[in-house]
């Protein structure tokens, strides 16, 4: 059992009403998210994600083919979420002031 990450990661929703969401960057993360975070109805296809995800996982079947089948049942339960846009250059600049030396602070003077 391993990892198996997706070659683009799958970004969903938390809950319908849109206020938070989810990366999933391999077939163990698709799987947590239809385990802790679906909202939507446990439909056929909802099923049919998860037996594939842990397929991938067996190495039965490939991450690509289990991230199409999440990508078809959170489609069909609206929480897949098509508006995030990855731009690496912006996200190396964050993490480049997230990751920057903070100077200490200043002693006052006596």
């Amino acid at each position: 059992m391993g990892n198996k990450p997706f070659m683009r990661p799958v970004f969903l929703r938390l809950q319908q009403n849109r206020t938070g969401n989810y990366q999933a960057r391999s077939a163990w993360e698709a799987l947590e998210y239809l385990d802790r975070f679906w909202t939507g109805p446990r439909t056929a296809e909802y099923r049919r994600a998860k037996a594939m995800c842990r397929s991938a996982l067996d190495n039965l079947v490939s991450a690509e083919s289990a991230r199409n089948y999440l990508i078809a049942a959170a489609e069909r339960a609206g929480v897949l979420d098509r508006g995030w846009k990855m731009r690496p250059a912006t996200a190396g600049k964050a993490l480049a002031l997230i990751n920057r030396p903070v100077a200490p602070p200043a002693q006052p003077s006596a």
